[in-house]
């Protein structure tokens, strides 16, 4: 089967006061999924927001991405990109995360990605640079 790249942006239904140790477990499970599935991918969190890159083949990202739209802590799901894919942008990532915090804020806002502008208002172009620099400097 052929790669796809699939992105999606939502809104976070995570508590503040929980946010972080509930991201850690989405990310966690997601690792172990994704390895057994042969997905790679990167997410962005801030606390209202998730944009996500999936990239794998057709079926498995297709049931990963079906998980995550029944998932509750998600709301407002827009599937913003599925396509062919030549190359893994993220082959080294079986789920790379990078939050917007106070060490990362600088770098989300020069992709625009503020408390004004969150994740899912921004292209999908803009979202897979960001995810990539991030992923750069986390490697």
């Amino acid at each position: 089967m052929g790669l796809i790249r699939l992105v999606y942006a939502s809104e976070s239904r995570l508590v503040e006061a929980n946010r972080r140790l509930e991201t850690g477990r989405i990310v966690a499970s997601a690792r172990e999924a994704n390895v057994r599935n042969e997905i790679t991918g990167f997410l962005l969190a801030t606390p209202a927001a998730f944009a996500q890159v999936l990239e794998g083949d057709r079926h498995s990202v297709a049931e990963t991405y079906g998980r995550i739209v029944l998932d509750p802590r998600h709301a407002g799901i827009r599937l913003l990109a599925e396509e062919p894919l030549a190359q893994r942008r993220f082959a080294n990532w079986a789920m790379g995360l990078a939050e917007r915090d106070e060490t990362t804020t600088f770098i989300f806002g020069l992709f625009g990605v503020t408390p004004d502008a969150d994740l899912p208002e921004h292209p999908v172009d803009t979202l897979l640079d960001l995810a990539g620099e991030l992923s750069r400097q986390m490697a």
